[in-house]
């Protein structure tokens, strides 16, 4: 009965077995994964002290607004431990939006046209209650399963993310299946996802997921960024928080929204239609 036994190209054997996915490159084999298991931990290729500029230049975003909004405002709404639309405050932020192997990767899930749908910082405190350590979909209360990703996540992980510092747990899979697991499913099927610091956590945004408990002495801060279809609204309006910026990078324009924003007027919504008959 196993006479049809068979050797893939990794050394992974079976039998039964008359149709496999073929091997692809690496953006290929990531897709597969998270198409499968909805997440996939890759290395982002930045140097140690390119990690540490988006660190500190994370930490000034979040220093600015929460001198702009206030502390206790920010508290007050639960707003306090994120940082966002980072890259209108820092333009070192649209290199983190439009890196080429996470882009690359998006696109092979989502479709060729993707649009930067967020890009905030997100830190998860020492021993404090945080709010994104309840189980969650980043596109929340949908429960529904879609025969192609809508979303695609992107965390970059600024510091280690580790049991000990809150490492972001998921519940594999679950991407697939509408509605969440029962408690005693999805505590049996949780799972801590390790990562080094700079490496970016690519998830289906529809994949149950939560922050773990920092229980060390440091803070572990994330960048998460969002790469979706384009019916799908940004949180921020990009183009607007931008005043315009890179609106004519042929590359960039597209990523930031700029062309699928909602026109303000009738005539502006059909002078765009027109722009698109000139040569």
């Amino acid at each position: 009965m196993q006479a049809d036994r068979r050797e893939g190209t990794t050394g992974v054997s079976g039998y039964g077995i008359i149709e496999q996915t073929a091997p692809g490159d690496h953006v290929a084999g990531w897709a597969e994964q998270i198409r499968t298991l909805g997440f996939v931990v890759i290395d982002s290729g930045f140097a140690d002290d390119e990690v540490q500029d988006f660190s500190d230049r994370l930490d000034h975003v979040m220093e600015r607004q929460v001198a702009e909004f206030g502390a206790d405002n920010l508290q007050l709404i639960g707003d306090s431990l994120m940082a966002r639309c980072l890259l209108a405050s820092d333009d070192r932020f649209i290199a983190l939006a439009a890196h080429p192997t996470v882009l690359a990767l998006a696109r092979s899930l989502v479709g060729d046209y993707v649009v930067l749908m967020l890009q905030n910082g997100v830190i998860n405190p020492p021993n404090q209650p945080h709010g994104q350590a309840a189980y969650h979909r980043d596109l929340p209360y949908q429960h529904f399963v879609s025969s192609q990703p809508l979303s695609v996540s992107a965390l970059f992980c600024i510091d280690p993310f580790l049991a000990e510092t809150g490492a972001t747990t998921v519940v594999p899979a679950s991407h697939h299946v509408a509605a969440f697991p029962s408690d005693v499913a999805a505590s049996a099927m949780e799972t801590p996802i390790a990562a080094e610091r700079g490496s970016f956590i690519v998830f289906d945004s529809m994949l149950f997921h939560k922050a773990g408990r920092n229980t060390s002495d440091l803070p572990r801060r994330a960048i998460n960024q969002m790469y979706t279809i384009p019916l799908i609204a940004q949180q921020i309006s990009l183009p607007d928080a931008l005043e315009g910026r890179y609106a004519d990078d042929p590359e960039l324009a597209p990523l930031l929204g700029y062309p699928t924003s909602p026109p303000g007027s009738v005539n502006a919504w059909r002078e765009r239609r027109m722009a698109r008959l000139r040569p």
